[in-house]
């Protein structure tokens, strides 16, 4: 037991006030001679003893009453009390809204289980005490305030489709807490403790702050779920050449090895809708992907989805893709025609995947660049350097004639390199380069230049840069049989289709789909942006933007012509949140082995008694108060006059007195 205010149990001397009272009473009754009085007298001694007791147990509750009071003066706490009864506490909530918690938890989601829990935590905070409340995915919602400010916030949470990073949610919320050690610092994370949640490795924290995790009920069936799409002619696409996508399907979880006596459980049923119709179905084995052919597509802008079968969390089974098809571009080479990249051209030319040559085209110059400025007029530039390191000064002064920060220089070392895949449908697997430059930025290089292929040494093979007025790709081999295997590949004219119409001239904004919750860097030219919901929100062009639900948004603007500019970009639900395996209590003291570790649950009583580490102790006052309050109406009964005086039909109760008592 302990007291917060020891002082006032000296207020307990006060019980020997009406113990002195009691032992200083006298007999006064003065004797008179006369017979009468002397039977009287014995008959008031029959009741003598009944009168003592009363008398005694009077002293015994006033002596009670008044320890009582004192006791409740001194505020006494008994045991570890519950989560209410706790010292003052900076509190940082976390609740966890990823889209991992969309998962049923009985007949409810598991993300209004966790914000119940976080209600019962606020409900048991102090007046004294401060409260932070963070959202895994967004940005806080209350920053040092009351518990019952801290509530209307947390009703204004609602779970989106991102993916938690919770390592990074806890040192976020410590490192907000005071360190001035005037309060206790406590950290309550409410989640599913998703392992695929912890990416980020906590590093060594200083603070003595307490975790404390809730440990909800692990998942009871697998999660099917499509964790990959891709457009095989990209985000851009020109008409009249055949499209499709790639999906992959995932299931994971309890239970995801498929029964082999069930067929149909070994597979995924997948469905395709483009522009809110039913373009397509197939059907493949679960963790494969599946080839889907698109229509053919008016130029323009298009939205499609693809589906499967819903099986645990409902977020993860729909996948969001945003294609625009364009007119093909119109290229112009400069170069012998009869060489590979001429013929290349040429092939995919006649097959109407390319247009002719023009303003704004795509100019591909092939080693030569002596004769005039090969690029003027051209909106994208290819430029595949010369055989013959002889003429490498002629060529890299035309890449400082046409405004490029990059230079081409000899590579000193011999033999022969692989090259990384790429981000394309086709492979270069197998393709061989012997010679190859090493390309160097001049001026350090700018944030939007991108190597999309690189020599397995780490070393750039195709550079993307842009200049003042126009788009650039360097290659760092030339296009003949003897630098590389790749113009007798089967993937040479994939790789030019690629790099003529992907890589440059419609390597427009967006370049791919993004994750829900993680943010994006818009156009310049971005004005507004329309949410899956309808929703439209004005912004900065260049500004940081968070799509929080999955879903195709539509970004509007006026682009540098001074024309209205649109485009839509689809956001999906990271691959990591697919998974719903928990992480074991242990593994998680592990991970935050800098900082005390708790695991309360999966009940919320078991989540009450877990919380609020620093307990002072069950406050007894307000009984003490009851009991002083019984004790008072017990006293008032017990002296009252006359109560034990009442008058009797054999008149035994009447009062013959001689004398007084004190």
């Amino acid at each position: 037991m302990s007291f917060l205010y020891l002082w006032a149990v000296a207020l307990g001397l006060s019980a020997i006030v009406p113990l002195i009272l009691h032992l200083r009473r006298r007999q006064t009754d003065r004797r008179v001679s006369f017979p009468a009085l002397r039977y009287l007298s014995r008959a008031e001694d029959a009741r003598s003893r009944s009168l003592a007791a009363s008398d005694l147990l009077l002293l015994a509750v006033r002596i009670g009453l008044l320890i009582a009071l004192a006791l409740a003066a001194a505020g006494p706490l008994i045991g570890r009390g519950g989560a209410h009864d706790h010292e003052p506490t900076d509190l940082a909530l976390i609740v966890d809204n990823s889209a991992s918690v969309g998962r049923l938890d009985e007949d409810r989601l598991l993300f209004e289980s966790l914000v119940e829990l976080a209600r019962s935590a606020l409900a048991a905070a102090r007046p004294e005490d401060r409260v932070w409340l963070f959202p895994t995915v967004g940005e806080p919602l209350a920053a040092g305030v009351s518990a019952g400010r801290a509530a209307p916030a947390l009703g204004q949470l609602r779970p989106t489709d991102g993916a938690a990073d919770l390592a990074a949610a806890v040192a976020r919320a410590a490192a907000a807490l005071p360190a001035d050690g005037e309060r206790r610092r406590e950290v309550q994370l409410l989640s599913d403790l998703q392992a695929s949640a912890l990416r980020t490795a906590p590093t060594a924290s200083g603070d003595a702050a307490p975790l404390v995790a809730y440990a909800p009920p692990p998942p009871t069936e697998p999660n099917g779920a499509l964790v990959d799409v891709e457009l095989t002619g990209g985000t851009t696409a020109p008409s009249g050449t055949g499209h499709g996508v790639i999906v992959r399907s995932a299931r994971t979880g309890p239970g995801a090895s498929p029964d082999l006596s069930d067929p149909g459980a070994a597979e995924a049923d997948i469905r395709l809708e483009l522009d809110g119709r039913l373009a397509g179905a197939a059907r493949a084995p679960w963790g494969a992907s599946a080839i889907l052919g698109l229509p053919e597509l008016a130029p323009g802008l298009h939205e499609g989805r693809l589906e499967v079968d819903p099986g645990g969390a409902r977020a993860d089974d729909l996948r969001y893709f945003a294609i625009r098809v364009v007119p093909p571009p119109a290229v112009r080479f400069h170069g012998n025609p009869t060489s590979f990249v001429g013929l290349g051209i040429e092939t995919l030319r006649d097959g109407g995947r390319l247009g002719a040559g023009g303003n704004g085209a795509v100019a591909v110059v092939d080693g030569d660049v002596s004769v005039g400025a090969p690029w003027e007029g051209a909106g994208t530039v290819i430029f595949v350097p010369p055989t013959d390191p002889v003429d490498l000064a002629a060529f890299n002064q035309g890449l400082a004639s046409a405004g490029i920060g990059w230079q081409a220089r000899v590579d000193a070392a011999s033999g022969d390199l692989g090259l990384t895949e790429p981000e394309a449908a086709f492979s270069l697997s197998g393709v061989r380069v012997r010679q190859r430059y090493l390309l160097r930025a001049t001026g350090g290089g700018s944030a939007a230049d991108t190597a999309l292929l690189r020599t397995e040494d780490g070393e750039p093979w195709l550079i993307r840069t842009e200049s003042d007025d126009r788009l650039a790709l360097i290659l760092a081999s030339p296009l003949t049989a003897g630098a590389s295997d790749l113009p007798a590949h089967p993937a040479m004219v994939p790789f030019l289709e690629a790099l003529l119409v992907h890589w440059s001239h419609l390597a427009t904004w967006p370049f791919a789909d993004f994750g829900a919750g993680r943010p994006l860097t818009l156009p310049e030219w971005a004005s507004e942006v329309e949410s899956p919901d309808g929703t439209i929100r004005g912004v900065e062009g260049g500004a940081r933007f968070t799509p929080l639900r999955a879903g195709v948004y539509a970004v509007r603007g006026t682009g540098s012509d001074g024309a209205a500019a649109e485009t839509h970009f689809a956001a999906n639900v990271p691959a990591e949140e697919t998974d719903p395996t928990p992480m074991a209590r242990r593994e998680l003291e592990e991970l935050f082995a800098g900082r005390p570790v708790f695991t309360a649950g999966p009940d919320a009583g078991a989540w009450q008694d877990g919380i609020f580490r620093a307990r002072r102790g069950r406050d007894m006052a307000p009984w003490l108060i009851a009991l002083a309050l019984a004790l008072i109406g017990i006293e008032l009964y017990l002296a009252t006059p006359g109560r034990s005086r009442r008058p009797r039909a054999d008149g035994e109760g009447s009062e013959v007195t001689s004398g007084a008592s004190n």
